[in-house]
C-alpha cells in the first residue's frame, strides 16, 4: 500500500509538472530567455507526458482499487488529453488546452484514488 501511495504521488508530481511546463515556463522564458530552451522543447512534452502515463498504467496493473471506473474512466480520458497534446502542432492547434486538463484530469484521479485509500 504504501509503495502505491508513493506511485499516486509521482503520478501526481509528473501531471503538474505538464501544467507547470505547459502554463509557466512560456512565462518564466518571457523574464529569464534561457528557461527559453525548456520551454519549446519537443522532447521535454514527450517525457514527462511518458512518465504521467506510464505511473497511470502502473497504478492500474498492480492496485486492484485503481480497476474501478472511477480511476479508470478519468484516466484514460486524461492520458488520452495528454496524448492529443503531443500531436496539436501537427494537426494544427494549440496544446496548452488538452495538455492542461489531460494532466489535471489525470493528477485529479490519481489524488482521488491517494486519498480513499489512504
Amino acid at each position: 500500500m504504501a509503495d502505491m501511495a508513493k506511485v499516486d504521488q509521482a503520478a501526481i508530481s509528473f501531471s503538474l509538472i505538464c501544467v507547470v511546463h505547459c502554463a509557466v515556463l512560456p512565462l518564466a522564458a518571457f523574464s529569464m530567455p534561457f528557461l527559453g530552451l525548456f520551454a519549446d522543447a519537443e522532447w521535454v512534452h514527450w517525457l514527462f507526458t511518458s512518465l504521467a502515463i506510464a505511473a497511470a498504467i502502473l497504478t492500474f496493473s498492480v492496485a486492484h482499487s485503481a480497476r474501478q471506473p472511477s480511476f479508470v474512466l478519468p484516466a484514460l480520458f486524461g492520458a488520452a488529453l495528454l496524448l492529443l497534446s503531443l500531436a496539436a502542432e501537427p494537426l494544427g492547434f494549440d496544446e496548452t488546452l488538452p495538455t492542461v486538463s489531460g494532466a489535471m484530469l489525470l493528477a485529479g484521479t490519481h489524488l482521488f484514488r491517494l486519498l480513499r485509500n489512504h
